[in-house]
């Protein structure tokens, strides 16, 4: 029997039980010639990356590895579905298709079914369903088939590693955004390893935010980073050297945060997601 499950995006999240007997994501014709992970490969439309062995790797977790038995989880509450970070749904005896969940997936609108008899819903936000799923992974042939990089690093922690370092071509065209304002003579040529490979995530992390979240991640940096010059005129900040590259890089991946208790802000240098 197919099961939905959903993972909870707090410490120790739980996985719970949503639904069962519903096909939830159909298994996509084109996995027969997937691609070793290269982020130097733009893949087509018909085309996946795909990691071999998967439940081998550092990056596997205990969802997958561990025989499946519904009965081990609970049944979703209603508070539960604020806090969700990702859909599982377990197919066929043999698929596991991952869905990271964002806030533009859960609609908090007025709507109506179409039908003879509408009904108007103020109330009932709902959670949309991707046509694809942003991973799939096959248990018997024990590999993970994915598209986007991005799309699954809250999933399975650590995956982020395989970033390639940037060229120095990338290194160049990030630090030629407009938020961003060399000083002291750096250049592209004066980042080193760290930062390159910080570069090569932060520029997906950063292109896909929208407008409005850009914004919102330069607020977050000023609160965290006092000691990185922000000019308001010109929405930039200074970038001189590696520390002041590095911290602007923590600040796109959201590595600041504040303890609840003491108020005390902190970085985290590694990240393991826990949600």
């Amino acid at each position: 029997m197919n099961h939905l499950l959903a993972k909870k995006s707090i410490r120790n999240g739980q996985i719970v039980k949503l639904m069962s007997g519903e096909n939830i994501f159909d298994l996509p014709n084109d996995l027969d010639n997937p691609h070793a992970y290269d982020t130097n490969y733009k893949l087509e439309d018909d085309e996946w990356f795909a990691i071999t062995n998967f439940s081998e790797t550092e990056y596997s977790i205990d969802l997958i590895t561990n025989d499946f038995n519904s009965a081990e989880f609970n049944q979703i509450t209603n508070a539960d579905y604020s806090r969700l970070s990702y859909l599982c749904s377990y197919q066929s005896n043999r698929y596991y298709y991952f869905q990271k969940l964002s806030k533009s997936q859960t609609v908090n609108r007025k709507w109506f079914h179409i039908s003879n008899e509408p009904e108007l819903q103020t109330d009932n936000p709902i959670i949309i369903i991707k046509d694809l799923a942003d991973a799939i992974y096959d248990k018997i042939n024990d590999i993970l088939y994915f598209k986007k990089l991005t799309s699954i690093t809250t999933i399975f922690s650590g995956i982020g590693t395989l970033y390639r370092e940037a060229t120095e071509e990338d290194t160049a065209t990030f630090l030629e955004n407009d938020f961003i304002n060399l000083t002291d003579d750096y250049s592209a040529e004066r980042v080193q390893k760290a930062n390159r490979k910080r570069i090569a995530m932060a520029m997906d992390t950063f292109n896909n935010f929208s407008n409005a979240q850009k914004t919102s991640i330069y607020d977050y940096i000023k609160v965290y980073c006092e000691d990185l010059e922000f000019s308001e005129e010109d929405k930039c900040f200074d970038i001189g050297n590696e520390q002041s590259l590095k911290l602007l890089m923590f600040g796109i991946e959201q590595r600041y945060y504040t303890t609840p208790i003491g108020n005390e802000k902190r970085v985290a240098n590694s990240i393991t997601a826990i949600g």
